[in-house]
């Protein structure tokens, strides 16, 4: 037992001495992880955890989902990774599976490695089409960390990290953040909150409007009629729609794509995060044959649609049918909901489940909606992690327990975070 709690701190000494982190860590953070399966991850010093963030968002099917290894440790034998003027097997079979599977008039792929690079690519393809050099994003929208996909990432605290001012060329426009509306009770809502966005966008020259289809940062899911409108809006000024699924799709939300909710036809889809099945990793631009006819993207990413990675989300796509998880998903969120607010606890404003994207936003007094202060929410998380719970804190306030986890989540496993998640609470507010 001892040569083995030396292995884990030495790795941990190694950790914090060799590996670059983008943020400071709460305490118990970062946890280095030498097991996991389904939903648990064991660390190296034997402690297990829930991870309710899916390992941030990318293991939809659960961990090491056995399937999935062994798709993809067949295609290890077979072929890696070739030019990107060439192709792969798994890379044309994932790519048709998915245009099959996308909303109309979604109809070609093309793959990168990650999301904000996917997001990237959609913006240089709406402006190539469009000849226009502008983009809305909405309000608390993320839509990456890279240079570009910042430009559109609502957070000032993450705009800063670029070093330098963001371009002009992007602007904001309101979203629906239905439990804070200052307009006054839901039954009253007339989607006042998009009053003045047309004439916005149409003194810019606007290109596109990027959006996920329902906000991970805090779980914001807009009305219908919400959507209704901006997609009325857009379409009567000619300007695109890119949709960002790369939270969002998969099944996440109780549909294989978020856009499924709202009867949205996006001209361009991005994905990523679970695409590739937690193999390597993954970036999807999909547009139109008519939005992405033209396209010239000069080269392609280096390992863009890795033949492994594409194994594996062929993989996963099949799971999530064969095992039914998405619509575990949405039975799941639907239970999670149901649980987090039979607890009655005084400190739960809101609770936002659309499947299983979503969270609980904590708030020091209900009936003022006053968010709860940092150190209460900071101590709530680290106390849950005590109590081997993997969360993150997320929302436009960041007081909103973002909880994501694998799609393949049961009923006992949600039992379990909300009794730790009760006593929490508790604890907390008795100091």
């Amino acid at each position: 037992m001892g040569d083995k709690t030396a292995d884990a701190e030495a790795i941990e000494a190694a950790d914090k001495k060799y590996v670059m982190r983008p943020w400071p860590h709460p305490a118990g953070e970062p946890v280095i992880v030498a097991r996991a399966k389904g939903c648990v991850v064991t660390d190296v010093h034997g402690k297990d955890y829930l991870d309710f963030t899916a390992g941030y968002f990318v293991n939809n099917a659960g961990h090491c989902h056995p399937r999935i290894a062994e798709a993809a440790s067949k295609q290890v034998t077979e072929v890696l990774q070739v030019s990107g003027k060439h192709g792969t097997i798994p890379m044309v079979r994932l790519a048709e599976r998915l245009m099959k599977l996308a909303p109309k008039p979604i109809s070609k792929a093309f793959f990168s490695t990650g999301g904000s690079e996917a997001n990237e690519i959609a913006l240089k393809l709406a402006r190539q089409y469009t000849k226009k050099p502008d983009i809305a994003y909405l309000e608390n929208g993320y839509h990456g960390l890279t240079l570009g996909a910042l430009e559109v990432t609502a957070s000032e605290k993450y705009r800063e990290s670029a070093g330098k001012p963001m371009g002009t060329e992007n602007f904001a426009i309101p979203t629906a953040y239905c439990y804070r509306c200052k307009f006054g009770p839901h039954a009253e809502c007339n989607v006042q909150c998009l009053d003045g966005v047309e004439e916005k966008l149409a003194s810019r020259q606007t290109a596109a409007i990027i959006a996920e289809p329902i906000q991970a940062v805090g779980g914001l899911a807009p009305p219908q009629k919400w959507w209704d409108r901006l997609d009325q809006m857009r379409r009567k000024l000619g300007i695109l729609l890119i949709a960002d699924e790369i939270q969002t799709g998969l099944g996440r939300t109780g549909k294989m794509f978020a856009v499924e909710h709202y009867g949205l036809a996006p001209d361009i889809m991005t994905g990523g995060k679970g695409l590739c099945g937690g193999v390597g990793s993954l970036g999807l631009t999909s547009a139109s044959d008519e939005v992405c006819r033209g396209f010239f993207g000069g080269t392609t990413p280096t390992n863009g649609g890795n033949a492994v990675s594409s194994a594996a989300g062929l993989a996963l796509i099949d799971i999530l049918y064969d095992e039914g998880l998405i619509e575990n998903s949405a039975k799941m969120g639907r239970y999670f909901t149901e649980a987090a607010w039979a607890m009655k606890d005084p400190w739960i404003g809101d609770v936002r489940f659309t499947g299983l994207l979503g969270g609980i936003e904590l708030v020091k007094n209900r009936d003022t909606k006053e968010v709860l202060g940092k150190a209460e929410i900071a101590r709530v998380k680290d106390l849950l992690h005590e109590a081997g719970m993997l969360i993150t804190v997320s929302g436009w306030h960041g007081n909103v327990l973002r909880l994501q986890p694998p799609l393949s989540v049961t009923s006992a496993q949600l039992d379990q975070f909300i009794a730790a998640l009760r006593k929490t609470l508790t604890t907390v507010r008795g100091g």
